[in-house]
């Protein structure tokens, strides 16, 4: 399979990337940032192929291209603006260039080629709004009602109506995704994140040998990006799903200072504590309150997909990366 990666060159583009070639895939990663060069060889030395192009989901003459230049048999959306209030309030077309209508461009430049098995728009379960943190139990798609606030939430809940609208049109194969928290290799402030993991925030602080101290225990469906990747991957190469929108999320929720505890161990200098009364925490855990958790329970009904429910052996995997990649980091 050789898949177009759109927004190859992120986060989760890079996992996504970098479980396909370990596997003897071919990727193309498609993204307005070069790759970086810790990435570029860690790629180099996995039996799949991978060539880079650079590109503006804005633009759909450069989208076209990417198209022109390579048979694609699967496409991952991943191109996306994880924006702040900030930047809503200072760039909101921006969000909705890239969040929205870059996809409508993919889909579109995708049923010209032809060729293309299958699209997987890659959402978010910030789609759900203040609904994922009220009532009791799992999040379930279909049953927990959507309004979201942010333009990212919005935008995301955007992108399935209109992957279900034009999948219909131009009859093009398009499943959407609502991942949960995602946090793990790969992560870094590529300019497009304004809101980086507190999982993220605790390994960097780690690695310079700092004390953090937590808000609260926070405990939630934290899932790590190597698993979100194989999943996605499960996904694209699924005979026949049965649904238009599934959960990427892990079965067993976990916290930030579950994983401050693993890096703990390893890592001798690195100190963490919960904030006393009138303390400022050092990590922000981007809310007062723990959401509740997406049900993975339709993926694996429908394809038999099952993400990992160990956290612990995720942690392990994550420092042992960070140990081999801290450089990705380093600026």
């Amino acid at each position: 399979m050789r898949a177009l990666i759109v927004g190859g060159c992120g986060f989760v583009g890079l996992n996504i990337a970098e479980a396909l070639l370990r596997r003897g895939d071919d990727a193309v990663l498609f993204d307005a940032n070069p790759l970086h060069p810790v990435a570029e060889a860690a790629f180099q030395a996995l039996p799949g192929g991978f060539t880079v192009q650079l590109g503006d989901v804005r633009d759909p003459a450069s989208v076209a291209a990417a198209f022109a230049d390579h048979e694609i048999d699967a496409v991952f959306y991943g191109a996306a603006m994880t924006s702040g209030p900030e930047r809503e309030r200072e760039a909101p077309a921006q969000v909705l260039q890239v969040n929205l209508l870059g996809l409508v461009n993919v889909i579109k430049a995708a049923a010209a080629a032809g060729g293309v098995g299958r699209i997987i728009n890659i959402g978010s379960g910030s789609a759900y709004g203040r609904h994922r943190q009220e009532g009791k139990g799992v999040v379930l798609e279909g049953v927990t009602p959507s309004e979201p606030e942010s333009l990212n939430g919005i935008s995301k809940l955007a992108t399935e109506a209109v992957s279900r609208r034009l999948a219909g049109l131009l009859e093009l194969d398009i499943r959407s995704v609502r991942l949960a928290a995602v946090y793990g290799p790969w992560e870094i402030d590529s300019g497009a994140r304004d809101t980086l993991s507190p999982l993220m925030q605790a390994g960097l602080s780690a690695l310079r040998g700092e004390r953090v101290l937590l808000p609260r225990r926070d405990r939630q469906d934290w899932v790590y990006s190597r698993d979100v990747a194989t999943a996605l991957s499960a996904l694209a190469d699924a005979p026949a799903p049965s649904h238009d929108q599934y959960h990427i999320a892990s079965a067993t929720p976990c916290g930030v200072i579950d994983w401050c505890a693993v890096l703990a161990r390893h890592y001798p200098d690195f100190h963490y504590a919960l904030a006393k009364p009138g303390e400022a925490a050092t990590i922000n855990l981007h809310g007062d309150q723990d959401r509740r958790s997406l049900s993975g329970a339709r993926l694996t009904a429908d394809i038999g997909h099952t993400l990992p429910s160990d956290p612990e052996a995720a942690f392990v995997d994550f420092v042992e990366w960070m140990a081999q990649h801290g450089a990705f980091w380093k600026k």
